[in-house]
């Protein structure tokens, strides 16, 4: 099973992102396709801030093959002008990408290589460099109904957030804390865990974030 899911985002990746080459190999007797390629989410000043406001709302957006990203055309929304908007410089910013799938439950991961750390910080990243884009116990991607075409799609939209951060120091559009107290009240012990695994948050992460919590209590 896994390695026709991961034929089928092999397949996927190349007919939306053609500009992305593909390496194939093994990892210890288990399959795995790396990905490289550049994208540039923004690339018209048209629409643009209709299109952050959508981003801000969680409303949805549109995303096109090679890697952009536009205001819906079937969005109704009446948009609002945000006081962010004046401390934004350059949206239309390329980034160079690595994304890892091994064709399983465990979701894909990726890292920004030319990614630059503002000096107020990193937001919504972990361990090295890797992007946090959604919740993974949320469903919002799953590994027998989707393929990394389709997680390609968060990570276009973190990419415009990462870049209005940088510039704004605002995280537009819903948050969800990374706080190990919080991550144990928000996940039930059967979702999936909240490290993109795709095992079980009890089989998983569950007794680390206990213990960090703990620790924090003291």
């Amino acid at each position: 099973m896994a390695s026709s899911r991961l034929q089928a985002s092999i397949e996927a990746m190349q007919e939306f992102f053609p500009n992305f080459v593909v390496h194939t190999g093994e990892i210890e007797s288990k399959p795995i396709a790396i990905w490289k390629g550049r994208v540039q989410p923004i690339q018209s000043l048209e629409g643009m801030l209709e299109l952050l406001d959508d981003i801000h709302n969680g409303r949805p957006v549109q995303i096109f093959a090679g890697g952009e990203v536009r205001h819906h055309n079937a969005c109704c929304a009446k948009h609002q002008s945000h006081e962010w908007f004046e401390e934004l410089s350059d949206l239309h910013l390329s980034f160079d990408l690595s994304v890892k799938y091994e064709g399983d439950a465990a979701h894909p991961k990726t890292i920004v290589n030319n990614l630059v750390i503002p000096p107020h910080g990193a937001n919504h990243m972990y361990g090295e460099k890797f992007i946090c884009a959604y919740a993974p116990w949320e469903g919002v991607w799953k590994w027998q109904r989707d393929t990394v075409a389709d997680y390609m799609g968060h990570i276009l939209t973190w990419l415009i957030k990462w870049t209005v951060w940088c510039q704004a120091k605002i995280w537009i559009g819903p948050e969800i804390s990374h706080s190990p107290s919080f991550l144990l009240r928000r996940i039930g012990r059967n979702q999936e865990c909240r490290c993109g695994s795709g095992v079980k948050y009890k089989k998983c992460c569950l007794q680390e974030d206990q213990e960090k919590a703990k620790q924090m209590k003291r």
